[in-house]
């Protein structure tokens, strides 16, 4: 066991992704907020926006909620006029945003990105190419149903991510 510090190497690299998690939720808060929307919001409607037609406990796996959660948020985003939800396959309701829904959301991740692109900046492409394809990698090791399928939280960014990532 390699430790670094005092504690384990893998005990260190969990807490540093909670703090960049942590931080990266800061910088996003900071622009959704005044827009009217909490973090819990923002992360379903931006699966919506990768996935749409999802279920609630869909949505809730990518948005790391729970399903009793996602619910709420959708029920809420719905009564907002965000979200349109549908009878789908059996019993399941599918999700999707709305004309505005989808309008909004396009505008909370430009802002989102704004936030968090100067700290990414100096990173280059392919540094955070390499960064998106390990973490990729890590949530398949410790996701227990990451393969099963494709789900919105297993899809690699680096595959489709977006055409103006900084570059090296």
């Amino acid at each position: 066991m390699r430790f670094q510090g005092d504690l384990p190497l893998a005990v260190n690299a969990g807490a540093m992704a909670r703090t960049v998690q942590h931080l990266f939720a800061v910088r996003v808060e900071s622009v959704i907020q005044p827009m009217g929307f909490t973090l819990s919001q923002w992360t379903v409607m931006r699966e919506l926006r990768r996935t749409p037609g999802a279920s609630a406990s869909e949505l809730a796996r990518a948005a790391g909620h729970t399903p009793q959660a996602c619910g709420a948020i959708l029920k809420q985003l719905q009564a907002d006029g965000i979200v349109e939800r549908t009878a789908g396959r059996g019993r399941i309701v599918e999700n999707r945003l709305t004309a505005h829904g989808a309008e909004v959301t396009d505008e909370t991740v430009r802002k989102a990105d704004a936030a968090l692109r100067p700290a990414l900046e100096e990173f280059g492409h392919d540094s955070l190419d390499a960064f998106l394809r390990l973490a990729a990698r890590l949530v398949e090791t410790l996701d227990p149903v990451a393969g099963d399928g494709p789900r919105p939280l297993n899809r690699l960014w680096v595959q489709d991510g977006p055409s103006d990532a900084p570059r090296a």
